[in-house]
């Protein structure tokens, strides 16, 4: 741990910037990736062969995007008032608005770089619905937003039952499915999904989240923990990630990571956490929107003579240029609309006492 100044220990309630943090950090990880694959195979190839092998690790973005989102339904969710109507509706009108808009942006900015879109019109309706099988075919990243819808309607009917039992619940029929996917494999873009291990990356952060409400998570180990994930991150880097299934290469370390950040934050915050927590509200607009800004981006140096940047260093820009778009989309775009659309209700709620 550095120096700096670190905030006096408190029970976790309201905003946990560590979260908030990785928000972040998960994003530009995936833009990092995006931006270098983009660069490399359209622009120029890398100095160092490595290179594109070391940014393809910022797909674990996803992967730890999949542990929060588990984590933050269960953390803001209140039993006593739970409604699944209510519950629906403000999950919906987190994702859609500002992904449509996003979709609108991405399909102009196509429209702009010479290749408009040409598929029939009920690719583009199953698109903006992120319809499993159709969710990447505008925003090619948005194939974990049908994940999460699918997590958002199996919890939202689970916690029907109570935080407890509904979680026991949702863990068994995701098991139970995941089983079912590998006995009897079904051509069907719905049913793959339920079938899919990804899966047990929410409902493993959904859990860090019921010890937490619970009371049950403990206070010390936590900064072990995340060291053990930066360790096994290590080694999935330089053994090659693909020699087992992600979900246990990149999905295990993800949840150690946020479980230990979660842990070590009940005992004090350090104040640069913080700091980097203040871009984890623009994340979902980074994520949606650097897509099309890449692909502009690269149509823009390809346009121009004898400019071949080295990926890493255009990437590393890019993608805090992106962040500055991202952040003006959500201050001044995503930011009102959700409180035009959801006035009795905070983007982040704080946890029930």
């Amino acid at each position: 741990m550095s120096n700096a100044p670190v905030a006096a220990a408190a029970p976790l309630r309201g905003t946990i910037h560590s979260i908030q943090m990785m928000r972040a950090i998960a994003a530009m990880l995936v833009v990092w990736f995006h931006a270098q694959h983009a660069f490399a195979t359209s622009v120029s190839r890398p100095l160092i062969a490595a290179e594109s092998h070391l940014f393809s690790f910022g797909a674990v973005g996803v992967h730890i995007f999949f542990v929060i989102s588990g984590f933050i339904m269960v953390y803001t969710t209140r039993e006593k008032s739970y409604s699944i109507g209510a519950f629906y509706r403000r999950r919906l009108i987190r994702i859609y608005p500002i992904y449509w808009i996003c979709a609108a942006l991405t399909l102009a900015g196509f429209a702009l770089a010479g290749t408009p879109w040409d598929r029939e019109l009920t690719m583009l309706v199953a698109a903006l619905f992120l319809l499993p099988g159709s969710a990447a075919a505008i925003i090619p990243p948005g194939w974990t937003l049908a994940f999460e819808l699918l997590f958002y309607l199996c919890f939202g009917v689970a916690m029907l039952a109570g935080l407890t039992r509904g979680l026991i619940a949702l863990t068994a029929l995701f098991l139970a499915t995941i089983a079912l996917g590998v006995a009897m494999p079904v051509d069907n873009a719905f049913i793959e999904m339920l079938g899919s291990p990804l899966l047990l990356e929410f409902v493993a952060g959904a859990g860090v989240a019921w010890l937490l409400v619970r009371g049950r998570l403990p206070r010390r180990g936590g900064l072990l923990l995340v060291a053990l994930s930066i360790g096994l991150f290590a080694i999935g880097i330089v053994a090659g990630f693909d020699r087992v299934p992600r979900v246990i290469s990149w999905g295990v370390p993800s949840w150690l990571l946020i479980t230990g950040l979660v842990m070590a934050e009940q005992n004090g915050l350090p104040q640069w956490v913080r700091r980097i927590g203040f871009f984890g509200d623009s994340s979902y607009a980074l994520y949606l929107i650097h897509w099309i800004v890449v692909v502009l981006a690269v149509k823009a140096v390809l346009s121009v003579d004898g400019f071949h940047p080295e990926p890493a260093v255009a990437a590393v820009a890019l993608g805090f240029v992106t962040l500055g778009i991202a952040e003006w989309l959500h201050r001044r775009v995503e930011r009102v609309m959700l409180r035009w659309l959801n006035p009795q209700r905070a983007l982040v709620p704080p946890r029930a006492p």
